[in-house]
This record gives structure tokens, C-alpha cells and sequence, in this order.
């Protein structure tokens, strides 16, 4: 199921990473063992393709939503689910699909090679062997041939693990993808070694003050060689992507209009200032709220998910950053 993400993300040591994998393998067991009765249905019920792609010996599969009456040239966005979910569970997740016919664009829906994306390629201490950073780059290309995609308006967004690869594409492929969006994931250990200098773009974060999987202060663990990052605080994340990017580090915004929905969270937007021309750098804050997609209840057991803020759709909020960016 394209929701679970039971689980952050390992250790950038060699032994600690791999007693982290460990946890992160039986969590998300348990969450899948939780919601697989509960996604048949809505599975069942999706419009779009199955596709596979053959990539580095391996047989990758996607889930692809094409509107049935595009009118020439469509933005693509390719959306990346959690640990231990796939591409359908992601479309059912998000709903992109039904935005996909009312703002005319393209959907596809990877999934990753054991339910994961390997974010933390290149990183030391990491045994993980699949490029996911090749393969998202080759899917992009693989649809551009079935479809006619609009390729400076091409977009990925993520959720949980799969928010922490939309940060390494925006790494390592912003040639590619014009803008970025990450759900519930920060910064992670080994990340400044792998992203020198990505350069202006536009980037979205929406994170819960709650999180209980992806805290939003952040996360270290103690190794026999030390404390290690695991995870990097919401601030630190913003910070420095606000420094790659190229903002300043002041920052405009508010909370959004309450619906009486959601007594028990509160939403906040907030854009750095002084952004490069093109380039865009904001995080949708819920007050409250935990590691879930907002707008979207009902997917993940409760005391994964936490308060799920109905007063922010994040799959809409995440197209209308999207909509307005595209490469030079």
C-alpha cells in the first residue's frame, strides 16, 4: 500500500545502517499486515496501466494515468509512495488521478524495487546496489516515447521515503524535473555529501509538527563510533535548502483559512524571500499534525498517522505549486 512508511530511514554508518534496516523491515510488515484488506477495493477501481520498464536487469513496474482527452503536450508528474507501499497504493493515496482529469495532466506512479527508494545512493555505509536516481530519469524518457509530455513540465513529488528521493532527484535530476515536492521527510544523514550545489529551483515541503516516523526536531542515534544524523530537523532541512537554492533566510507567509474540519491541527504556509528568479522555496507546516498526506485520512493506522489536517489537500496544493514552474 502506497501509504505505509513506517519508518524514516537508516543510520549513514556502515552497522548501524543495517541494524536500522532491520527495524524499518519489521515496521512496515506490520503496517502492511494493517492495511491490506483495506486498499483492495479502491485498487481495484483505477483507470489507468500497468506498465513495466526493464532497467538494470531488473523489471520495474508503474502505474500510469493518462486523462482520456489531453489535448496535446501534457505536464507529467511522477509521484513516488512511502516504505513498503507501491505505485497503485500511491494512487489511491494522493488521488492524483482525478486532478490529473480536471487539470489535464499526466500521472505515473513507480514503484520501488522492495517497496523503497534508494535515496541514499553514493552515500557510505549504505549496501542498497539499484540506481533509482537512473531509473526515475529512464521512466520520465520511457513515457516521453509512449506520450506527448511536455518536457520542461515535468514535476515529482514524494511521501515519506519516497519525499526523501524527491530530494535526491532534486539533487541530481533538476534537468529533468522542474519542481519538487517532499511529504513527511527532511534532511538525512550523508545528504550535503551527495548535493553540492543543485542551484535554483523550486522546492515544497508539507510536514507535520507531530510526526512520530519523521520527527520534526530531527533524529540522531548513537553508534560505537559516536552519535550519527539520522535525520536532519525541519528547520536544518529548510536551512539548507534555503543556502542551495539560493534564498534569503527570512520568510513571508500564515496559516490558512481553518474549515472547523480539523479542531485538532492548524496550517501554515511560510516561502523564504529573496529567492533566485525561477526558483521557489516553501513548507506547509501542520500544527498538530502527524505523517500522512493531508486531506487524505484513513490510510495509515492511527498512531502512525496522527492528526490528519483536513484543512489542506495536499495533492492540490502540491499541483498548484507545481503549475506555476516550469525549466528555462
Amino acid at each position: 500500500m502506497g501509504a505505509v512508511a513506517c519508518r524514516a530511514g537508516p543510520t549513514s554508518r556502515a552497522g548501524a545502517g543495517t541494524r536500522q534496516w532491520s527495524i524499518v523491515r519489521n515496521l512496515v510488515l506490520a503496517c502492511l499486515a494493517i492495511l491490506a484488506s483495506h486498499a483492495g477495493a479502491q485498487l481495484a477501481q483505477l483507470a489507468g496501466e500497468d506498465l513495466t520498464l526493464v532497467h538494470g536487469d531488473a523489471l520495474r513496474e508503474y502505474y500510469l494515468y493518462v486523462p482520456p482527452h489531453l489535448d496535446g503536450a501534457a505536464p507529467l508528474v511522477v509521484a513516488l509512495h512511502g516504505r513498503g507501499g507501491t505505485g497503485p497504493g500511491m494512487a489511491v493515496l494522493t488521488g492524483f488521478d482525478a486532478l490529473a482529469d480536471s487539470h489535464g495532466f499526466i500521472v505515473a506512479y513507480p514503484s520501488g524495487l522492495q517497496q523503497q527508494w534508494n535515496y541514499v545512493e553514493g552515500i557510505e555505509g549504505y549496501e542498497l546496489q539499484v540506481s533509482d536516481i537512473d531509473f526515475l530519469r529512464a521512466l520520465v524518457a520511457e513515457i516521453s516515447a509512449r506520450q506527448e509530455v511536455d518536457e520542461k513540465r515535468v514535476y515529482v513529488a514524494g511521501f515519506s521515503n519516497g519525499g526523501f528521493m524527491a530530494q535526491r532527484l532534486a539533487c541530481a535530476a533538476n534537468d529533468v524535473f522542474a519542481a519538487f515536492a517532499s511529504v513527511g521527510a527532511a534532511g538525512f544523514g550523508g545528504q550535503p555529501s551527495v548535493c553540492q550545489a543543485p542551484g535554483p529551483m523550486p522546492l515544497l515541503f508539507i510536514h507535520g509538527s507531530d510526526d512520530a516516523v519523521v520527527p520534526f526536531q530531527g533524529m540522531r542515534q548513537q553508534t560505537p563510533s559516536g552519535p550519527v544524523t539520522v535525520l536532519a530537523s525541519v528547520d536544518q532541512t529548510m536551512g539548507f535548502w534555503s543556502d542551495k537554492i539560493g534564498c534569503e533566510n527570512d520568510v513571508d507567509g500564515g496559516p490558512l483559512p481553518r474549515t472547523g474540519q480539523s479542531p485538532d491541527t492548524e496550517v501554515t504556509v511560510l516561502s523564504f524571500t529573496g529567492c533566485p528568479d525561477g526558483a521557489e522555496l516553501t513548507i506547509a507546516v501542520v500544527l498538530g499534525g502527524g505523517h500522512n498526506w493531508p486531506g487524505h485520512p484513513g490510510w495509515l493506522p492511527s498512531d502512525v498517522a496522527g492528526n490528519v489536517s483536513l484543512d489542506l489537500d495536499a495533492s492540490e496544493f502540491i499541483w498548484r505549486f507545481f503549475e506555476r514552474h516550469a525549466l528555462p
